[in-house]
């Protein structure tokens, strides 16, 4: 199935497909349409694509397979509880709540593998510093997360003037955070290349444009 995804493009298609159309000429119509795909599905040729290869690469580091889950499911959290606020809408705060719980299992889950993760992928110590700094970032979005979960948990949805209001700022500070901690974990993969084991060359990256094939206006 790799091997016809690599060589049997969209653009193979698209100059295949005029023949089929009550095109003449030899290797034309229906029948060229049918070898070209046989011939695609049956190609022995290499493929850098295999199922499940990223997880396979990733080996013992799970954090970049887990950190998108509390990612979205805090912010989901955020935009729900402010909308459920703004309008008084009750039933949408108790969807926020569940966004939330589900956000402090996966922030905790995320931070537990990122400290195995800079246990063990290598980096320098311009990397280390600003790693120190996404870890506290981490740590800091999980423990509120799980605080605030907590505390709609066993005490409802925050309705009093008070208790609304302190609710907000702890959820706008988790956002910040949050973000400010999935900015550095940015920089440190696509600035630095942490934890990617094969960086692309320099060639490669000339040769291989996805708008190469494209006509030029």
């Amino acid at each position: 199935m790799a091997n016809f995804l690599s060589e049997f493009s969209y653009f193979d298609l698209a100059n295949t497909l005029p023949s089929v159309h009550g095109g003449h000429g030899e290797g034309g119509g229906l029948v060229a349409l049918v070898d070209h795909l046989l011939a695609a599905l049956t190609r022995d040729s290499p493929s850098s694509w295999s199922l499940l290869g990223g997880i396979e690469t990733l080996g013992s580091n799970l954090h970049p397979l887990l950190l998108h889950f509390p990612i979205a499911f805090v912010f989901g959290f955020i935009f729900t509880e402010v909308y459920g606020l703004f309008f008084k809408k009750t039933g949408v705060r108790q969807w926020a709540s569940g966004l939330l719980y589900l956000g402090g299992i996966g922030a905790v889950l995320t931070v537990v593998s990122g400290l195995i993760a800079a246990e063990t992928v290598p980096h320098g110590a311009q990397v280390h510093e600003i790693m120190e700094w996404h870890q506290r970032a981490g740590i800091t979005v999980a423990v509120l997360t799980v605080a605030l979960g907590v505390w709609r948990r066993l005490g409802g949805i925050p309705k009093s003037a008070m208790a609304t209001a302190l609710s907000m700022v702890l959820t706008l500070l988790i956002g910040v955070v949050l973000f400010l901690g999935a900015d550095m974990g940015g920089m440190m993969v696509y600035q630095h290349g942490v934890g990617v084991k094969n960086l692309q060359s320099t060639a490669e990256h000339q040769h291989h444009l996805h708008n190469s094939d494209l006509p030029s206006p």
